[in-house]
């Protein structure tokens, strides 16, 4: 089994599988992360998602994926929780290795309860609203290795019917990879090792009604795609495209993932009614963690997973100030749609917030009950993060 989990994706097709569409299924799954078809570990990553695919599917969210932000805000309002928007926070004011406060660019200054729980990149939560002066220096200069993965840009179309794909079962599918063989997936990882935009890049293409048909009116579609580009661009494989990813630039990108698209779907782009398209630095205006994009928010290499990640040492939502924890992609196991990195700094801070409480001298006083008291996990999830 350890064996197996290390094998590269390129080692495990030619191993298991005889023709090249087991290989590219793993591969092009793979490489969601930034792990390339000859990394230890991609074949186990590949094996794993598609793993997830045939036992749970991949489950949509009826209505667009703001519904999910929509319900989550609900619940956490029905529990007395309060969503502030358009307040970005400036950094957090922490006295004895605790936070207590937190300190909104707009001046405000909010307590902080019982945790501080950080859903962006460790970069920012460590640099710049911890500080650097309430670090070990040790972690200091970790943070200077920390790696962000792979810029993006996307893509999102209005079509007038779905697309013609030559192979009809991609017409069935959700998501569709784009690639034309493994030795395609090396060359388009290693021109991005390379800094190099892809001149032929791997392309995730998503379908969204043929799971939910309410998010486009009936013989229409909703598309999406994206593709990768280095986070720091040293040359174009298949132009003049510079990096600095102006309005041109992104527009000249998304019509090679539309080239691509129309080779393996003919017709396509006959039924365009509209494009819009987000390169690297307006994906990071929309969401400051998501640096030029980096949906991992961190590389997904074994040297910065586990606990690697996002220092070595760490490995665990926790930082070096008692009562603040990271939630984003940043900690281990990384990013996705799974949420398990808020899950592991929720399901903490809720702990170690019960042990302190039972520990401090309130709860040793004379009369004062033993044990957590009735209403812990109540208390716990509508205290203020």
């Amino acid at each position: 089994m350890a064996r197996f989990a290390l094998l590269p994706v390129r080692r495990l097709a030619e191993e298991e599988f005889r023709g090249a569409g087991g290989g590219l299924l793993l591969g092009g799954n793979a490489l969601h992360a930034d792990i390339g078809p000859e990394a230890p570990g991609s074949g186990f990553l590949g094996y794993l998602l598609c793993s997830l695919g045939q036992e749970l599917g991949y489950p949509a969210v009826k209505g667009g994926a703001g519904e999910l932000t929509a319900a989550l805000v609900r619940r956490l309002e029905s529990r007395g929780g309060h969503v502030a928007c358009n307040t970005p926070v400036q950094a957090l004011e922490i006295r004895d290795r605790r936070a207590v406060a937190v300190r909104t660019a707009d001046g405000q200054v909010v307590p902080a309860g019982r945790a501080v729980i950080g859903a962006v990149d460790a970069i920012t939560l460590y640099r710049h609203l911890i500080g650097e002066d309430h670090l070990p220096s040790s972690v200091v200069a970790d943070l200077a290795r920390f790696q962000f993965d792979n810029a993006t840009v996307k893509v999102d179309w209005a079509l007038d019917a779905p697309v013609p794909w030559a192979a009809e079962p991609a017409r069935r599918a959700g998501t569709v990879h784009l690639a034309d063989s493994m030795d395609e997936l090396t060359m388009y990882h290693a021109q991005l090792a390379c800094g190099v935009i892809p001149a032929k890049p791997l392309i995730v293409v998503g379908q969204m009604t043929t799971t939910d048909p309410s998010r486009s009116p009936e013989g229409t579609e909703t598309l999406w795609a994206y593709a990768h580009v280095p986070q720091r661009v040293r040359g174009d494989a298949g132009g003049s495209i510079t990096g600095a990813w102006t309005p041109a630039e992104v527009e000249v990108f998304a019509d090679r993932i539309e080239a691509r698209i129309e080779a393996k779907a003919p017709g396509f782009r006959d039924r365009i009614r509209a494009r819009h398209v987000l390169g690297p630095p307006a994906m990071q205006k929309l969401n400051p963690s998501l640096v030029h994009g980096a949906l991992n928010v961190g590389t997904a290499q074994l040297y910065q997973q586990l606990v690697f990640r996002p220092t070595p040492g760490l490995g665990r939502p926790t930082t070096p100030v008692r009562n603040v924890y990271l939630a984003s992609g940043s900690a281990h196991p990384g990013g996705g749609v799974h949420g398990a990195p808020g899950a592991n700094a929720a399901t903490l801070a809720i702990r170690h917030d019960r042990r302190r409480r039972w520990t401090s001298p309130a709860s040793r006083r004379p009369g004062a009950a033993a044990g957590p008291p009735e209403d812990a996990s109540d208390d716990a999830a509508q205290a203020p993060t």
